[in-house]
Order: structure tokens, then sequence, then C-alpha cells
């Protein structure tokens, strides 16, 4: 071989080195309710979309983004398996069922890998209370969204609330009506009754009749559970004459809410905290639609979390300059934040464990979904 050969040779095998070491691969591991109880709040969707548009947009030296994405079955044990899984294939990122008992094992099997938990729509206190430095949170905790749900229902002159609580979604359920009563009293409110119900309940007269019965009817009733359970509910309340407002959680904001509860005029005073204003023609609601054009089966605004979680650990990948799972999750906590589909700008810089950023609450006008506020709120006793 001459020397010219030879150098054409190396600079060849050099570039191909090269291009191979920039091209990092970003292996994300979802396992996400396909089916079951969960599945119409799943991000996949979303974020396999908007993998899809930043590997189409990346440059040689930027990071290949690897989606693995199994079905969950809503089974946290399942999704722990998954978790193992995906780890075992080299994934610095994995999530799961977005509760505790799946989040926590899940990630203590991580944290010898270094992996990090990002769970796109996780809102529970006890993942930010559990000391794992490796968990982090799309979405704000859950007293959050209980003051800002008591601020914007006290500021529509509700005075008196109903609560009604579950403990089968744990702190979602039961103690997030608490803390929303804890802060519409400071505000001047006052709970005047709280009541249990399981999950899966389609009569709800035995508390439609407790509600009833009390002395005086409630202006609000405040609720956090899942669809179709709560257009029954909101049904069923409307039917039995209650006309006060109904408050609840990201849960409602399913696009089936509307077509459970029926009458429009049924949703006028019904308002819900979420993670992104949408059907405002806003930028959350450009990105789903063009991923619906493009193919991708988006439902709402968990499958905009799950596009938050991959634009944020795909700019952390870019500014630690690997995807090495330490530095990566460093990255993903540096100071500035990063652009996301929620929000302009999402930054885990100032709590670690979840994002900083606004809590819009929804409502509706003439059966059209309406932001009522977006401010977040500065009393959340829970949290101190």
């Amino acid at each position: 071989m001459d020397k010219l050969t030879l150098g054409a040779a190396v600079l060849t095998a050099g570039l191909l080195q090269a291009a191979h070491a920039g091209a990092s691969e970003l292996k994300i591991g979802l396992a996400v309710a396909m089916t079951g109880t969960y599945a119409p709040y799943s991000e996949a969707e979303g974020a396999r979309c908007m993998a899809d548009k930043l590997n189409k947009a990346a440059g040689t030296s930027d990071p290949k983004i690897e989606l693995m994405i199994e079905d969950n079955r809503s089974d946290p044990q399942l999704s722990v398996s998954l978790g193992q899984k995906f780890l075992d294939a080299g994934a610095q990122v994995i999530t799961g069922v977005p509760f505790p008992d799946a989040l926590i094992p899940t990630a203590q099997i991580a944290e010898p890998y270094g992996a990090t938990v990002f769970s796109a729509p996780n809102t529970q206190l006890e993942m930010q209370q559990a000391g794992l430095d490796n968990f982090i949170a799309g979405a704000v905790p859950d007293p959050i969204n209980a003051a800002a749900t008591a601020n914007a229902l006290y500021g529509k002159g509700a005075r008196t609330v109903a609560l009604l609580v579950s403990p089968d979604a744990g702190s979602y359920s039961e103690k997030l009506p608490g803390w929303f009563g804890e802060v519409f009293e400071h505000l001047g409110g006052k709970v005047v009754s709280k009541l249990n119900y399981s999950w899966g309940t389609t009569d709800w007269s035995p508390q439609i009749a407790s509600i009833k019965a009390l002395p005086q009817k409630p202006d609000a009733i405040h609720i956090c559970a899942v669809l179709p359970d709560v257009g029954i509910l909101i049904r069923q309340l409307r039917a039995n004459g209650y006309d006060g407002w109904v408050a609840g959680c990201d849960a409602f904001d399913d696009k089936s809410l509307e077509g459970t509860v029926g009458d429009v005029a049924a949703l006028e005073k019904v308002m819900f905290t979420t993670h992104g204003a949408t059907s405002i023609d806003g930028p959350i609601d450009h990105f789903l639609a063009q991923c619906k054009a493009d193919g991708y089966k988006v439902n709402g605004i968990f499958d905009a979390l799950g596009a938050d979680m991959v634009q944020v650990t795909y700019g952390a990948a870019k500014k630690a300059g690997t995807t090495e799972a330490a530095p990566l999750r460093e990255a993903i906590r540096a100071p500035g934040g990063y652009p996301g589909t929620t929000a302009p700008t999402i930054s885990f810089a100032e709590k670690k464990g979840y994002p900083v950023k606004a809590v819009p609450v929804m409502g509706f006008a003439n059966g059209k979904r309406v932001l009522i506020t977006d401010t977040p709120p500065t009393y959340v006793p829970a949290l101190k």
C-alpha cells in the first residue's frame, strides 16, 4: 500500500470513528400503560413523535435517541420488571407506572446502573420525599396543583366545598383533596364534608345522597379521579340537580371527558389543574396536531409531557457532550433549563426532583376549554 492510499485509509477510519463517537445513543426505556386503567394517560406517542423529530433534525455529532417502549398494562410489578429489562439493554433513562409503588422500586434498581428514572406525568409528593437522587418528575407535585385549584375556585366565588376521597391511587386520590381543602380554608372557605368512594364507581348515588343531605348545598365538590369515573359523576350530579362547581386534577384532562359527560351545559362549572393549556390554539395544540398529522396516535396533555421528557433529556445530553448516565442527570438539572412543549422553558435546577413551571387551571365556556388562570400558587403548606 502506498503512502497516499494508507493516508486515505487512516483518514477514513478516523472519520468513521469520530462519527460513531459523535452519534452516541441516548436510550430511553418507557414502560407505559397501553392497556388498563392508566392507558388514557400514556406519554408514549408524544415521546415517540418528539424523538423522531429530534433525530431527523440531528447533526452528525448529536446523540441518537432510541426509545424502547413496552406495555406495563397498568401493573406496577410488571412496570418494575420492564424497567430492569431496559436497564439490561443499556438505557440511561427509564420510566414506568407513574405512582410510587412502581417508581420507588424502579429507582432503586436503576441506582446501581447510574440510570435516571424520569417520570413525565408523576405528581405524587412521596416521590419527592423518598430521598431518591436518581428520580425526576416531569410535573409539579400534587400540593402545588391542589393550591392552584383552591385559588382558582375561591376566586370564582366558591366558599364551601365537599371533598371526595379514595385510597385507591395513594396520595393522589386521598391526600390531594385534603391539601386543596387546607389552602381553601386558608383563603377563607370551608370544607363542609369529606366522603369516600372507590375507583371504578359507576353509580354515585350514595355520595350524591350524602351531599344532598348536607344542611347547605356546597358551592363546590373536589375530587381527583380518572375517566370515565369523573365524567359519570358530573353527569349524575347534574341529573340530581347539583349546579355547583366540580373541581379536579390532571386526570380530568382527557379528551373523553366531554363525551362522557354528554351535555356541554353540564361542563360550565367544571375546572381542573393540568400540565399545560390545551384546546386554546396554543403551542401544545400545534405540537399535538402536527404529531397527529404525521400519524402518531397522540391523545392530549400527557403526550406533551412525554415530549418534554425527551426534549429535556436530549438537550441535557447535548449540553453534557455525553450520554453517560451520571453526567446526563447532572446536565438535566443544569441552570437555565431547556425548551419544552408544555412550557417555553423547563428547569430542574431549582428543585432537582421536579420542574419550575406554570400550573394551568382549565374550565369550560360554551362547551369549549378555556384557561382560567396559570398563576403559580404562593401558599403551599404541604411542601414546607
